[in-house]
Parts: C-alpha cells; structure tokens; sequence
C-alpha cells in the first residue's frame, strides 16, 4: 500500500490515545493495516488538494476535489473506529510519501494531470487488495465493517482513475 486510498487522516492524526492491552498476533496486524490506511488515507487528501491546485484538466482537478471529500470523511470514521479499538493513529507521512509529494508538487499542468492519475490509478489498485485482504483477516468486527464500508468507495476511485488516466497524455 504506497499511499492506500482511503481512511483515517488528517482529521484524526495524532489525537487517538496508545492502546493499554499488551498486543497479540491479530492486533498487531490491525495496526500495521491501519498505520498504513492513515498515511494513506492523509496522503490521498493532501495530495488531493494538489490536484486542486496543480491541474490543468478539470476532471482532474474533479477528481482531485473528490478525494479530499471521500477520504476527509472516511478518515474520520475509521478513526472513531480505530480509536475505538484501542488502535494508535501515525501523525505523519512515510518517507517514500513524503518523496512522491515533493515530486508531484514540482509539476503543473498536463505532466501534473498524468503523473498524478497514474499514481492514483496504481495505489488504488494496491488499496483495493490491502482492503480486501484486511477484512478478511481482521477478527474485529468493528473494523471489518469500517473496511467493508470503504471496498466500494475505493473501487469507485480505481475505476474513475483508470477512466482518467486514459484519457490524459503528458503533454
């Protein structure tokens, strides 16, 4: 999951307390999906607002407005969920985000457009597959219903990136 799509973000960062129960095999693998979902999740707002900013074609700029919608809201509920079950948020972005930021920021205009969808198109897929895996394995059904509720949304995001980035070149 390079910047998983969707979850628990911006709004929540930093503001959920440590679990106090020693972890077992199970949690330990909830916390390592939802590290990576709230990086993910904060990732795909901020850049986003990029879209916003950077783009020259409008239904990018659409799609970039959607994802700080969708992934606003849905960061804020796997948050109550997250803290719910005692799961610790991260307040910050990877290295490997932090990079890939500071390399969209430098485009504008058709190259931003392409770069970007690209890259939504190739993280949503890898999203949709962590989901999937995770509610799955997940033995906490709090967290496979907050994980089931967003299967559809990022798979609404994978084929409205597929459908723009095929139509953009870089220039």
């Amino acid at each position: 999951m390079k910047t998983v799509a969707v979850l628990v973000g911006a709004a929540l960062i930093g503001a959920l307390p440590a679990a106090t129960a020693a972890p077992n095999d199970q949690s330990k693998q909830d916390q390592a999906f939802v590290d990576e979902a709230a990086r993910g999740g904060k990732m795909e707002v901020d850049l986003g607002r990029l879209a916003e900013q950077n783009a020259s074609d409008a239904k990018v700029k659409q799609f970039g407005a959607r994802m700080v919608q969708d992934h606003t809201r849905l960061n804020s509920e796997l948050g109550a969920v997250a803290k719910s079950i005692g799961l610790i948020i991260p307040t910050a972005l990877s290295a490997d985000q932090l990079a890939e930021y500071a390399k969209l920021s430098k485009l504008s205009g058709p190259k931003f457009d392409k770069a970007y969808m690209d890259l939504m198109v190739s993280d949503h897929t890898g999203d949709l597959a962590a989901f999937q895996k995770e509610e799955a394995a997940t033995q906490d059904p709090k967290l496979k219903r907050a994980i089931a509720k967003a299967i559809p949304i990022i798979q609404e995001h994978l084929n409205m990136a597929k459908s723009d980035s095929t139509k953009l070149t870089a220039g």
